[in-house]
């Protein structure tokens, strides 16, 4: 068994919010996902425009390959994925889920070069940041608009912060919950990981998004989780984010403010490194709580609910305010057609993108 990637590169946009877009596709796991989401080969074969022969030919192919079949049942019944065809899907939704971001970022740099080759006159923009679903449209629509290269990296808040300082990128992504004093206070986990590499005088808060974050569930949340506490019953199995993330700060300060240590939590230390691969995990039963934002949860058909709504902003230093690449990503987080797009992904709101504010009026351990 052996994996082989390529790509294509067209004129025009990515799709929004990301779903539709970049595709990281294997004929085999399409297949068998048309399968299993039709419950029938003929109905596979229809949505992906194949013959049944075909389909039925090349998953037969497929079992002789791997050694176990990939469907069970016995004929004339409808056709439904077996237990290992049921592993198989979901290994390579979690995969996908958890590589995704990287994939983006490999896809953008590789879409850059071409553009930078056919047009030379384009400016590159370093944006180091947490990861976020509306990324690819906001660097879409800033080429559209000027010539300017958004170029994202992902990395957690913290290291977006400490590459900025380091004159290493133009803006940095992070996210806070202002709206909850209890967790942004002075000496909270928020303020001594990502308060103290904010620079009074120097750095800047261009508004971007607001995101709810909290706990993805399976139908119905079985278990009736409502708050961390309740993530210390029996039989809760916990997937966590990465060290460092944004989400893992904010998780970790709900934990002290609930008096709840994390050890007593199982699956803490199971941590996965994207929202979308949280929401893999649990619709895989893998875990049966994660923590991380709606639009995620949605994604894979798991319940949500609430914890914090947070605050995510592009922070720079002051004096590129009025760079020309600065004054082109503010004019598009401005636009009617950004907040249109923003409106589709549940859990967002934009309606104060693009927003200007300082350190000392915003954030609680300065009032």
């Amino acid at each position: 068994m052996g994996v082989h990637l390529n790509y294509r590169f067209d004129t025009g946009s990515s799709a929004f919010p990301g779903e539709d877009g970049l595709q990281l596709e294997s004929p085999l796991f399409r297949i068998l996902s048309a399968v299993r989401d039709g419950g029938s080969i003929s109905g596979a074969a229809k949505v992906l425009g194949l013959s049944y022969r075909y389909v039925w030919g090349f998953l037969k192919e497929q079992e002789i390959a791997l050694g176990k079949p990939l469907l069970a049942g016995r004929a004339g019944q409808s056709a439904r994925l077996s237990e290992f065809g049921e592993r198989l899907v979901w290994a390579e939704r979690r995969i996908h889920a958890r590589l995704m971001p990287r994939a983006e970022e490999l896809a953008a740099q590789l879409d850059n070069e071409l553009l930078l080759a056919v047009r030379p006159e384009l400016q590159p923009l370093i944006v180091s940041t947490s990861h976020d679903l509306l990324f690819s449209a906001l660097r879409d629509r800033v080429r559209q608009r000027a010539d300017v290269l958004l170029e994202f990296e992902y990395l957690g808040s913290a290291k977006a912060l400490d590459r900025l300082n380091k004159g290493e990128c133009a803006l940095a992504g992070v996210h806070m919950p202002l709206g909850d004093l209890h967790l942004c206070q002075r000496g909270s986990v928020v303020h001594s990981r990502i308060g103290r590499r904010l620079k009074l005088g120097d750095h800047k808060l261009i508004r971007f998004a607001t995101r709810s974050q909290g706990f993805m569930v399976p139908r119905g949340n079985p278990l009736g989780i409502r708050t961390v506490a309740d993530l210390r019953r029996s039989g809760v199995r916990f997937v966590n984010r990465q060290a460092g993330s944004g989400t893992r700060v904010l998780f970790d300060e709900l934990l002290v403010q609930h008096g709840v240590p994390g050890m007593a939590i199982e699956g803490y230390g199971d941590a996965e490194t994207t929202h979308l691969a949280v929401a893999a995990c649990v619709a895989a039963g893998v875990a049966n709580c994660g923590f991380g934002l709606k639009a995620a949860a949605g994604r894979f058909g798991l319940d949500f609910v609430s914890a914090v709504d947070e605050q995510f902003f592009l922070v720079c230093h002051k004096p590129v305010l009025e760079s020309a690449a600065i004054q082109a990503v503010l004019e598009v987080l401005r636009s009617a057609e950004f907040r249109a797009l923003a409106d589709a992904v549940p859990g967002y709101s934009v309606a104060n993108a693009g927003q200007i504010i300082s350190l000392r009026r915003t954030l609680p351990w300065y009032k």
